[in-house]
């Protein structure tokens, strides 16, 4: 996954994965699939906090996850950045996809082009003929797995570069994240990325001197945005 903070202008490349089960499909960092494999792999492994700390540094962070029910048609997002742990669930959503003229080959497989607007961008997709209705993040809906997709502004490209068998459990700890709503977890993710250097200056963990959390406060230093959703886009 290949995306663009449209004000830094600097491209971030994420190794995601898309894992397909028969009651739950999920989306999220490669980093959660390997740290998981390390555990269920050695039983024998269990680092104290700050060997946890140190061997998690080889992993990417990548800290959000889209989990869909497909008994209850349901997504859980799991958001965990810093102090900001939220959850929120929502019904699958419905897209609007425009079939189109056009085929690409993606890691071997003749894949079809597709259109929709959803939630403030524009993309285009590309599915294959393999029958599973599934994609990157939330998408789904088209006649075949979706293997790739981009938007329309250049801000983020998603496309797969290999398949593998595999299995492994899949859960998460509800009770450590907050549970809020989808509009509230957006805005909040954005405040945090946009206002970083205020949000760690007033939060009172640092013990810095107060000429120097106010440099903090009006560093404007930001983190890493791009989202896939607009935030308050419908």
């Amino acid at each position: 996954h290949i995306a663009v903070d449209p004000y830094k202008k600097n491209p971030r490349v994420t190794y995601e994965m898309l894992s397909i089960g028969k009651r739950f499909h999920k989306y999220g960092g490669y980093d959660d699939y390997q740290m998981d494999s390390t555990f269920m792999s050695d039983p024998d492994f269990n680092p104290n906090h700050e060997e946890y700390v140190e061997w998690g540094r080889q992993f990417e962070d990548t800290r959000q996850d889209v989990v869909i029910n497909l008994e209850t048609n349901t997504i859980d997002y799991y958001y965990n950045k810093f102090w900001y742990c939220n959850r929120y669930s929502e019904p699958i959503p419905e897209f609007a996809w425009e079939l189109e003229d056009g085929e690409e080959d993606v890691i071997g497989y003749r894949c079809r082009k597709a259109r929709v607007k959803w939630r403030g961008r524009e993309w285009t997709a590309w599915y294959s003929d393999i029958p599973v209705d599934a994609g990157p993040w939330k998408f789904r809906r088209l006649p075949g797995l979706i293997l790739k997709m981009e938007d329309a502004t250049g801000q983020h490209k998603i496309e797969a570069i290999g398949t593998k068998d595999d299995v492994y459990p899949m859960g998460y700890v509800d009770s450590l994240y907050s549970r809020r709503t989808r509009e509230f977890a957006q805005k909040a993710e954005k405040d945090y990325c946009e206002n970083f250097g205020k949000i760690i200056a007033d939060s009172g963990m640092l013990l810095e001197p107060a000429e120097e959390l106010e440099r903090l406060r009006r560093s404007k230093k930001r983190r890493f945005y791009a989202p896939i959703e607009i935030v308050g886009a419908e």
